[in-house]
């Protein structure tokens, strides 16, 4: 009777556990765009997504990154990188300080 009780507890443990830890997926379309300034328009973006998002796990950050290099031309991987870095440090760094 008692080992019951606490095998029933724990599968509602579980069950309560792998609804709160439910998969995240994340819509993102590609839009071919011609830009005046890609370096904004990269930032605005990236801001938008993981704010939406509500991105912080470093793997998700990562999957972010690694799409917006597969989406764009070689050219703009460096500037990529650069804002990428630049928006976390942003949103990151500034969360911790408040």
């Amino acid at each position: 009777m008692i080992r019951e009780r606490q095998e029933a507890r724990h599968k509602e443990r579980r069950r309560q556990r792998s609804r709160s830890e439910g998969t995240k997926f994340v819509v993102m379309v590609a839009m071919e765009k011609c830009s005046y300034d890609p370096r904004e328009d990269f930032r605005e973006s990236m801001v938008e997504m993981i704010m939406a998002n509500r991105i912080q796990e470093p793997k998700d950050l990562r999957s972010l990154l690694n799409y917006y290099v597969s989406m764009n031309s070689g050219e703009y991987h460096g500037m990529i990188l650069e804002v990428f870095h630049e928006v976390c440090t942003d949103l990151f760094l500034s969360c911790k300080w408040h």
